[in-house]
């Protein structure tokens, strides 16, 4: 069973209300401004040091594969359904990513006794030693980034964070108005769902 995140103690005003001070341009964001972009290089940057400085030398697993684990240890026994949910991967993911697991004895599998067609996983005792090693080696390093920002650097980060997850999710579902407005260029114009979330 999954435990819900509580509510992040943020002012800035929920993705369906309130317009920014001064809007982005559609028309003349600079590539290198692009969030994909910015974002995705520090991303790309932070998973090649996690795997170098501290699962590479802790065990064979990927990136994803601790992430599934980490999502596993956190909810419990849960189905692929719900891991690929949490994860945000797709179901053909999910399997691949799993496979190595179950073949190490890291992740168990057994039927849903109350679904003969589905099935439910959980960490084996192994399983969870290789996670808490992996575990205890992570938690200096991700301190050590959060410790390059203040208390309310890291708290506003947060609220962002969950600002932009939830405009993202509304203009992949294709909202307009009624979820959020789409950016309003200079000239009047209304930018298209397209140009918003690139």
């Amino acid at each position: 069973m999954t435990r819900a995140r509580p509510p992040s103690a943020c002012d800035i005003p929920s993705v369906s209300g309130g317009a920014p001070d001064a809007s982005v341009c559609s028309r003349t964001l600079a590539l290198e401004d692009f969030l994909t972009f910015r974002l995705g290089a520090l991303s790309n940057a932070l998973q090649t040091q996690v795997t170098r400085h501290y699962i590479a030398p802790a065990s064979p697993l990927g990136l994803t594969q601790w992430r599934l684990m980490g999502q596993i240890q956190r909810h419990g026994e849960l189905h692929a359904s719900a891991l690929s949910r949490l994860s945000l991967m797709d179901k053909a993911q999910i399997s691949r990513a799993l496979q190595p697991l179950i073949e190490h004895g890291w992740v168990l599998r057994r039927t849903d006794p109350a679904h003969a067609k589905r099935h439910l996983l959980c960490l084996s005792p192994e399983g969870l030693a290789v996670f808490d090693e992996v575990l205890a080696k992570a938690r200096p390093y991700q301190a050590a980034l959060l410790n390059a920002l203040t208390a309310e650097e890291r708290r506003m980060l947060g609220c962002i964070l969950d600002k932009l997850t939830q405009a993202s999710q509304a203009l992949d579902q294709g909202l307009g108005p009624q979820g959020i407005s789409f950016p309003t260029d200079h000239d009047g114009h209304h930018g298209t769902a397209k140009n918003a979330s690139r």
